[in-house]
């Protein structure tokens, strides 16, 4: 077998257990038997779960990353954009479970991977709060504070995912996140113009 396909065969039982289950409880052992591979097979890829954690959070980030940055790159409102963003983090999680492991490794990262500094929040916040400024800028936005309106945004994405992940509901992922995004968006949009109805 190539290693390439064996790499992928490890990251993706790592995942499945990952996405379930806290890091800590999470043996290599474990990992290397579901992948179906001898554990000298899997060290010549990987020296311990630190290391499959750390490619997880590394394909996740990528994932994300890429999401996002099409996002930008669109021709829609900033509001939109904020919608279609939410929307891309749950179609990510639904469709690929090396993401959904790395969203949960992500939210134990200072515990156990301090040295990446991963703060999910932050990202977020900064990537909603720019769009905000711009949906202002353009007229779109009511009279709201932007620092207060990033936090409820933010937290409720968060929430939104966090419910999905209780319930293993990631099927719908997408369209969950998405109308979390859209039901907020039309209390902040203004009325006056058309964006309230073009973000149905």
């Amino acid at each position: 077998m190539r290693a390439d396909a064996m790499r992928q065969q490890i990251l993706r039982a790592a995942a499945v257990r990952l996405a379930r289950d806290a890091y800590a409880d999470v043996r290599y052992d474990y990992i290397v038997r579901d992948a179906g591979l001898e554990m000298w097979e899997a060290q010549l890829l990987f020296a311990d779960t630190a290391e499959i954690a750390n490619a997880i959070l590394d394909h996740e980030r990528a994932s994300m990353r890429t999401a996002i940055a099409g996002i930008i790159g669109q021709s829609i409102s900033p509001l939109h954009k904020i919608i279609r963003a939410f929307e891309a983090v749950g179609e990510n999680c639904e469709r690929d479970i090396l993401v959904r492991a790395g969203v949960r490794l992500a939210a134990e990262s200072r515990q156990y991977f301090p040295h990446r500094r991963l703060d999910p929040f932050e990202t977020w916040r900064a990537f909603v709060r720019s769009q905000l400024m711009h949906a202002r800028g353009d007229g779109r936005l009511r009279d709201v504070d932007i620092e207060d309106t990033v936090w409820v945004l933010v937290a409720a994405g968060m929430g939104a995912k966090d419910l999905i992940a209780l319930h293993g509901s990631w099927e719908n992922a997408g369209v969950r996140m998405a109308n979390t995004a859209r039901t907020l968006v039309h209390l902040i949009a203004t009325s006056s113009s058309s964006e309230s109805a073009s973000l149905s």
